[in-house]
């Protein structure tokens, strides 16, 4: 897959506001006063716990497309996971595994993702063989985020020698 320079790239680097408006309930009450009792008590309990554990960051999935800080590119995703970009394109996400190529002809693998429980897929921020990291992503639909005081399992983006 060639990059494409029409469609933007996104980072994990967001707003206060953008974060903010993660937060916003889902439904209003008009909406939820027509759900089932059972459906209303697990909506208001999601709210709480967003309410109780504000967002302060997010990790975006990398996909095809995905570049890294050394000038490497994800030439393919292997998740069944398919985002359709803004430019009308359709890319699988990245996991653990997968290969990076650089403009010179030399590959990399990504070694980090989102962990076991969740496919290995690839995010920004995920470490390569070579030292290098994973930057931006073509896709602005699929991301983890990151709450206070809520942590990540041992294997989500774990820190790496050198």
């Amino acid at each position: 897959m060639q990059p494409n320079t029409y469609s933007p790239l996104y980072t994990n680097d967001v707003s206060s506001e953008y974060l903010r408006d993660l937060d916003q309930p889902c439904h209003t009450p008009e909406e939820l006063a027509h759900f089932h009792p059972d459906v209303q008590a697990h909506v208001r309990g999601m709210e709480a716990h967003v309410q109780a554990h504000p967002a302060i960051g997010i990790f975006r999935m990398a996909t095809q497309g995905s570049q890294t800080r050394d000038g490497g590119t994800v030439m393919q995703g292997s998740l069944p996971v398919e985002c359709t970009l803004q430019d009308g394109r359709k890319v699988h996400g990245a996991k653990v595994g997968d290969r990076v190529e650089y403009p010179d002809g030399t590959q990399a693998q990504i070694l980090t993702g989102a962990g076991k429980a969740n496919s290995h897929m690839a995010l920004v921020g995920s470490r390569l063989s070579n030292g290098d990291e994973i930057i931006n992503t073509p896709q602005n639909t699929f991301m983890w985020i990151a709450r206070e005081g809520w942590p990540w399992a041992e294997d989500f983006l774990p820190a790496m020698e050198g």
